[in-house]
């Protein structure tokens, strides 16, 4: 799920472009820095080296900073702001001095290749999203003098096993160990008086959790998904007990005077399916139903297949949102938008057919269905959201239809697989990472309607020998083909104004036509 920020990175116009060895340690010339606080790095080298005298590590300073691997922080700085290292794909170590006193919003957020982290004792809050997405961390340590951790903080750290949190914290927000699936045990603190919405939610590894009598409050599916929990106890302080709170196989002693209501396999009010709650790998939905609600099958493991009525007319986002198992379905022709990541995650399924009154897919709507061989995009859709069919890594082919006029940033990103594409001539845009890592990809048309071609747009898109860049162009973003090994020559018009950072492959011969 890419962040829509715009890039940190300078730019830079011209036919020849300077580059240095990213291996060397950063030269501070790279560093912005005003009144004590870095502001921005604006180098791309593996290892930097923050100056004694910075106090603070200023919002978005590396953000995106693809190529950092290690950083080190001196105890001079006291802060590190919002998104401050967000999306560093790249960062595996990093030491936060004793000296910081509080870790902002997204500050590590995406950080992927980050395996381990101490936090400092002087830390007393926790960011919203802070380390969310760090997909690589295992373990973490949070310090005695911690009071709060925000929403979504560790939010899909999935290879996240052990985490201490001290009794010093008092309010954990929502979303904050959503899909932590390696996690097997937690230690919620006597002082924590509500368990948000969704907080355990899909910690498929989560066998044992003990809810202290300080809690009064449990949020909507604050353990739904955690399939592993067998038994789990309510105290007699609890006051209020949210929507699927629970998984429909653990056994609830309830000591208090909360109602939960029994399990049926369909939850269904006014037409609409709220909600799955059965085991059945091939459930048949009512005839009855006109609206398959959001997130209605998400996360149902069991799902291999599923037969949608024609008097449905709706469904809704994150519907069938990691239905990992679902290997067939079939939409009714009464069907006119797929909506965001409506399929999202539905790793097994291999084809799908699009009804012919489509006239829009969704952001994410197939991201990560990485067994997808087949789709047909109809003749009436004319837009095609951010991330629709990112990480389809088995898509050898797909047609846009010539009514398209929008596709979202990151829409073909990580489609390994895809080998040729024709980008319809209503297009004005190709979008930020919209064909990201299409390694396969040896041919693509730029139609003559394209005036801005974004960062990153056709990045390591290995295989691609040659394009042809229109005088209808303008603008050409950071490391737009960068990465491109193939591509040896580009011609680029005199139309072309603004050429970003690393926008070629360093050996390419860049010829002005």
């Amino acid at each position: 799920m890419r962040n829509m920020k715009e890039s940190p990175h300078p730019c830079q116009m011209g036919e020849s472009f300077a580059r240095k060895n990213r291996n060397q340690i950063s030269p501070i010339t790279d560093f912005e820095i005003e009144n004590g606080v870095f502001k921005k790095y604006l180098g791309d080298s593996e290892t930097v080296a923050i100056p004694d005298d910075i106090t603070s590590i200023g919002d978005n300073a590396f953000w995106n900073c693809s190529s950092l691997i290690s950083i080190d922080i001196p105890d001079s700085v006291i802060s590190i702001g919002d998104s401050a290292f967000e999306w560093c794909k790249s960062l595996q170590s990093i030491h936060i001095p004793d000296s910081v006193t509080s870790i902002g919003n997204d500050a590590f957020g995406w950080c992927e290749a980050l395996t381990a982290i101490e936090i400092p004792n002087h830390v007393t809050s926790i960011g919203e999203n802070a380390f969310a997405c760090c997909h690589s961390l295992k373990s973490i340590h949070i310090p005695d003098g911690v009071t709060s951790i925000g929403d979504c903080a560790f939010m899909f750290c999935d290879s996240l096993e052990s985490i201490h949190i001290p009794e010093s914290v008092t309010s954990i927000g929502i979303h904050t160990f959503l899909g932590c699936e390696a996690l097997t045990s937690i230690h919620i603190p006597d002082g924590i008086t509500s368990i948000g919405d969704m907080m355990f939610c899909r910690c498929r590894s989560l066998t044992s959790i003990h809810i202290p009598d300080s809690v009064t409050a449990i949020g909507d599916k604050a353990f739904f998904g955690c399939y592993a929990l067998s038994s789990i106890e309510i105290p007699a302080s609890v006051e209020e007990i949210g929507e699927y709170a629970f998984p429909s196989n653990t056994a609830i002693r309830n000591n208090s005077s909360v109602t939960i209501p029994p399990i049926s396999d369909f939850d269904i009010a006014h037409g609409t399916l709220k909600r799955y709650l059965g085991k059945s790998n091939s459930p048949i939905i009512p005839d009855s139903i006109t609206r398959i609600g959001d997130y209605a099958f998400e996360d149902c493991l069991a799902l291999t297949a599923i037969k949608i009525p024609d008097s449905v007319t709706s469904i809704g986002n994150y519907a069938f949102c990691s239905c990992t198992a679902l290997t067939s379905i079939k939409i009714p022709n009464s069907i006119t938008s797929i909506k965001k990541s409506t399929f999202f995650e539905c790793s097994a399924l291999t084809s799908i057919e699009i009804p012919n009154d489509v006239t829009s897919i969704g952001p994410m709507a197939f991201s990560n269905c990485h067994k997808l061989i087949s789709i047909k995009i109809p003749d009436r859709v004319t837009s095609i959201g951010a991330d629709a069919f990112e990480y389809c890594k088995s898509l050898p082919a797909i047609k846009i239809p010539d009514r398209v006029t929008s596709i979202g940033y990151g829409a073909f990103d990580g489609c390994c697989s895809l080998t040729s594409i024709r980008i319809p001539e209503g297009i004005t845009r190709i979008d930020m990472s919209t064909f990201f890592g299409c390694k396969a990809l040896t041919s693509i048309e730029i139609p003559d309607s394209v005036t801005i071609i974004e960062e990153r747009a056709f990045t390591l898109c290995e295989s691609l020998k040659s394009i042809h860049i229109p005088d209808s162009v303008t603008s050409i973003g950071d490391e737009a083909f960068f990465g491109c090994a193939s591509l040896k020559s580009i011609k680029i018009p005199k139309s072309v104004t603004h050429i970003g950072r690393n926008a070629f492959p360093v050996d390419a011969k860049i010829i002005r036509v």
